[in-house]
């Protein structure tokens, strides 16, 4: 015959339940069991708290998505992504990052009012962190890139430069530049994680000779494409490539020597074949109609540069729809390690009252709480097919399946030997929105 009684019986004479044989699967002990007696009845439930996860990003038009319409930036796709694995919780996205910015600020930085596709070093990315939101304790991730432009684009590509002056100059300005950022940035926002994704080789060897040459062209170098001049190019875009990813990830491994845990370092993953003009191009060409073309001129004019051709044409060499989402997959990729802390997983305790009998029929009750807070929890229970409620009593007959005999055969002349095993019997599962999942094993 089951004894039934309601959860506060349930604890209240857990003692002699343990004596009877009652079934506990928990982090803790039968003590803090009987400490919990009491503290709550079974109408009320557990409510965690689920603010929006806010995301940040700061950086350049390489950060802002030149040329990609919001949906398609490869910020946003990091932001579908998070909500995805949140499952129930908003997740928003705030991106203060522009065409054009420098790490550095000077007595000239400041906000200009222009839209995100006109290229500006103002504000600086530094003047993008300090002009922040002001919840900056309820920011969970940030985005964060920059330098290149403080190296200077038709530096790296300037055919006339040498690819060890172009390392020279990435290696002391990315570099040195970031490891003073970031610290401000992680400082800025004390909770939240830090990824800094990286740059890719621009023109390579699978990049079409045409296409480098229109490139070239369309450059304030005042330089004339000669055949050497492509070489050139991929040794200075190589350089860079080298060196900024070199200085943004010692960036990241000093900022984690400091504060453990905080930053992650994404290397995009472009190939030679992902490059400018290339056979599997992740850029955008000059004077391709990228989605945003239409709307840049409009800004570009408003910002008194309707006669610049780099305004109109800045989404060349930036990170088509393909490019971008080969930055959500590395950046993704780098973030999967910290999905089990955002999620805010809580651990359960449970218990099955009486404990099973197998193949006899009977009613159970699984009773599941928070095991911190000791107070029940909306959980379903399940076993084999069938689902029940957490808390509430239901009819069932566990069952096992027939035992295994394996034998084995005798090694040098000696005897083989034979083993039953067990069969296996139907466990209990429990899960809850937000809480790791518990099992219960039940034996014959």
């Amino acid at each position: 015959m089951t004894t039934s009684v309601d959860r506060r019986g349930f604890i209240r004479n857990a003692s002699s339940f343990a004596a009877a044989g009652v079934g506990c699967l928990t982090y803790g002990s039968l003590g803090s069991m009987l400490q919990a007696a009491g503290r709550a009845g079974a109408h009320q439930v557990l409510q965690v708290p689920t603010r929006p996860f806010n995301i940040l990003a700061f950086g350049d038009s390489i950060m802002w998505g030149q040329g990609l319409s919001h949906n398609l930036k490869f910020a946003t796709l990091v932001k579908d992504w998070v909500g995805a694995n949140l499952s129930g919780r908003a997740v928003t996205l705030q991106n203060l990052a522009h065409s054009g910015a420098v790490i550095q600020t000077d007595s000239e930085d400041g906000a200009t009012g222009w839209e995100g596709e006109v290229p500006s070093p103002y504000p600086s990315i530094s003047h993008q962190l300090n002009a922040a939101r002001n919840d900056r304790a309820e920011i969970d991730l940030v985005l964060l890139n920059g330098g290149a432009n403080d190296v200077k684009i038709t530096h790296i590509l300037n055919p006339l430069n040498s690819s060890g002056g172009v390392g020279e100059v990435t290696r002391d300005v990315v570099g040195g530049r970031m490891a003073y950022l970031l610290p401000m940035a992680v400082s800025l926002f004390p909770n939240a994680k830090f990824i800094v994704p990286g740059y890719y080789p621009i023109i390579t060897d699978d990049s079409s000779t045409e296409a480098v040459t229109v490139l070239l062209a369309i450059l304030p170098l005042g330089v004339l494409a000669l055949p050497w001049h492509k070489q050139q190019m991929i040794a200075n875009c190589s350089a860079f490539y080298a060196e900024s990813g070199a200085g943004l990830k010692a960036a990241v491994d000093a900022q984690n020597g400091r504060t453990p845990n905080r930053c992650v370092y994404a290397d995009p993953g472009f190939s030679i074949y992902n490059g400018y003009g290339a056979s599997q191009r992740c850029l955008f060409n000059v004077a391709e109609s990228d989605p945003m073309l239409n709307a840049r001129k409009a800004y570009c004019t408003a910002a008194g540069q309707e006669f610049d051709p780099l305004c109109a044409g800045a989404s060349m060499g930036h990170p088509n729809v393909k490019g971008a989402e080969k930055y959500r997959d590395a950046m993704t990729g780098k973030l999967q390690g910290f999905l089990a802390e955002w999620q805010g997983l809580r651990k359960l305790f449970a218990c099955v009252d009486p404990k099973p009998v197998i193949g006899v029929a009977s009613n159970y009750t699984v009773w599941v709480e928070d095991y911190e807070t000791r107070l029940p929890v909306t959980a379903t229970v399940t076993i084999s097919a069938q689902t029940f409620s957490a808390n509430t009593s239901f009819s069932h007959a566990f069952g096992c399946g027939p035992s295994e005999t394996v034998t084995s055969e005798g090694t040098r002349g000696k005897p083989g030997g034979t083993v039953t095993f067990p069969g296996g019997c139907e466990g209990i599962g429990i899960t809850a929105p937000r809480y790791i999942p518990l099992g219960i094993p039940t034996r014959a």
